[in-house]
């Protein structure tokens, strides 16, 4: 137990100092990790992408801007974590990938959302450039992208099956932490299949409410899952 907790705390320092470094993201998503905690995750990235709507069709494919939506998504990922890494749940989900979850996860969601704009990793970054400041082989980098963007491509039509089986009964939270009920149920767009929103069941006294709440106005927790509301107003 005590070298369990010493490593959890190393990591943790590791994940800040990542976290603070020039070369985030690029730290995070070319990090070296085991082939099993990618497996993992991947069908969990597909996941968070689809819950995200992050898709060609809804989001620029522009250089700068994927730039951009990679770096928000990596600190937000690694954000979750460190808030929520003691908790229990994560550690029922991921067991004994928890630990790999800043690496692993956040590289199975970068390549998720590079393969749902029809975009390879060389299409927003100089590889060759970021391998030489990391100290990493070029080559087996790119054997990592081919090895995750198959996994990708093989967990797909799986991953979009169990979404809407892993969001609901969901908890949902406001951004300070408080519970204000779950998710009873999704909305999609009859037209495009997009999740276009949740019922969120509440508890009121002996009675259950119901209420709608656009994806415009939450997002999702990429470690615990959960439901998190961005205005404390809701």
């Amino acid at each position: 137990m005590i070298k369990e907790k010493k490593k959890e705390k190393e990591e943790k320092e590791k994940v800040i100092a990542y976290l603070r470094s020039r070369l985030f993201p690029w730290n995070f998503i070319f990090e070296d990790v085991e082939d099993d905690a990618i497996k993992h995750f991947v069908t969990y990235a597909i996941q968070i992408c689809e819950g995200k709507g992050v898709e060609k069709r809804s989001i620029s494919t522009d250089e700068g801007e994927v730039k951009e939506l990679i770096t928000r998504e990596v600190k937000e990922a690694v954000n979750d974590y460190l808030f929520d890494v003691e908790d229990s749940d994560m550690i029922r989900m991921h067991g004994e990938f928890a630990v790999s979850y800043p690496f692993a996860f956040t590289q199975c969601l970068v390549h998720t959302i590079l393969y749902r704009l029809g975009l390879e990793m060389e299409d927003v970054v100089d590889v060759k450039a970021i391998s030489e400041l990391l100290g990493r082989d070029i080559e087996e980098i790119r054997r990592e992208e081919f090895f995750i963007r198959d996994l990708i491509s093989r967990n797909e039509k799986k991953a979009m099956k169990m979404f809407g089986k892993s969001i609901l009964d969901r908890k949902v939270i406001t951004a300070e932490g408080d519970y204000i009920g779950s998710v009873g149920d999704i909305i999609f767009d009859t037209e495009t299949g997009s999740v276009e929103g949740l019922l969120v069941n509440h508890q009121k006294g002996a009675d259950v409410k119901e209420s709608r709440i656009s994806m415009h106005d939450v997002r999702l927790n990429t470690y615990s899952k959960n439901i998190v509301l961005k205005y404390s107003t809701y």
